[in-house]
């Protein structure tokens, strides 16, 4: 069953990143929509873990809870600043090649081994990432240099968070547990953003942007912690080195509902920088 749970986890967690896309779209306050993400997510983990009786408080759960909440949180904040920047249907994508980082972490750490289709898939990837800045195509291209900073920052921070799910799930720590206290940091982290900004008056200014960051945060939240959950089950019954590149294809959901929703162009080089994005992360899950 591990295969189905990675697959679908992949489709819930996409419906989380798509929302993102939304709240940035319709101008939502960045850390209003991580701060209601994170309670909704909390709370989900909360009741699973209390309904579960996987409920542990330990320094070890702990620590594992603040790096992965440390990677989610971070990596959400720039991957919206990015959002804002670029096309989401190019930011998911390249965001989630952290597989990538995961993929040689599990073969050579866990000993996990990969066939010449999964390598031919990394290549493939690596290969789609070299080619977004290549782009001669001036009237689509994108200008905003800042973009491309965001997504490798973003990618890095997403790898702690993935790579910290596959690493505490061999130390035998309960993935719901951890992803609990995850949470409940990054909710903390984002309810004393939200408190400096209003002591600032950042964010007074403008109330319908707090409404619309609540509102569709809230909403992506709850995807975001099916599809986590998901993902922590496939963990248990299959290796990371598949299991983390089927989570990634959620970018073809952001991608394709991007598409579709937000009428985003892309560039003949884009897209085939995309097309090989996607081939890559079918290719390293056969």
């Amino acid at each position: 069953m591990w295969f189905f749970w990675a697959l679908l986890s992949s489709v819930t967690f996409g419906m989380s990143g798509f929302l993102m896309k939304v709240s940035s779209a319709r101008r939502g306050s960045v850390t209003h929509t991580l701060w209601s993400l994170y309670l909704t997510g909390t709370l989900g983990f909360a009741i699973w873990v209390a309904v579960t009786g996987q409920f542990r408080l330990d320094l070890p759960i702990l620590l594992g809870g603040l790096i992965v909440g440390l990677g989610s949180a971070a990596g959400n904040w720039l991957f919206m600043l990015a959002l804002a920047k670029g096309p989401a249907s190019l930011t998911s994508p390249l965001v989630n090649t952290n597989i990538l980082l995961i993929i040689a972490f599990s073969v050579t750490w866990y000993g996990e081994h990969l066939s010449l289709t999964e390598w031919a898939g990394v290549i493939l990837l690596v290969g789609a990432v070299f080619l977004i800045p290549i782009d001669p195509d001036e009237e689509l291209s994108i200008r905003n240099r800042s973009w491309y900073t965001l997504v490798i920052a973003a990618t890095l921070f997403f790898t702690f968070r993935n790579g910290g799910l596959k690493v505490t799930e061999e130390m035998d720590m309960a993935g719901e547990t951890v992803l609990f206290y995850g949470y409940l940091f990054s909710w903390l982290w984002m309810s004393v953003e939200i408190l400096r900004r209003s002591r600032s008056q950042q964010e007074t200014r403008d109330p319908i942007g707090i409404r619309t960051g609540l509102l569709w945060g809230g909403i992506a939240g709850i995807f975001s912690f099916i599809g986590m959950q998901l993902y922590t089950l496939a963990l248990i019954g299959g290796p990371a080195s598949i299991v983390a590149p089927l989570f990634a294809t959620n970018s073809l959901v952001v991608a394709l509902l991007s598409i579709r929703f937000f009428r985003e162009r892309l560039s003949p080089l884009q897209k085939t920088s995309l097309f090989l994005l996607f081939v890559g992360l079918a290719l390293t899950r056969v």
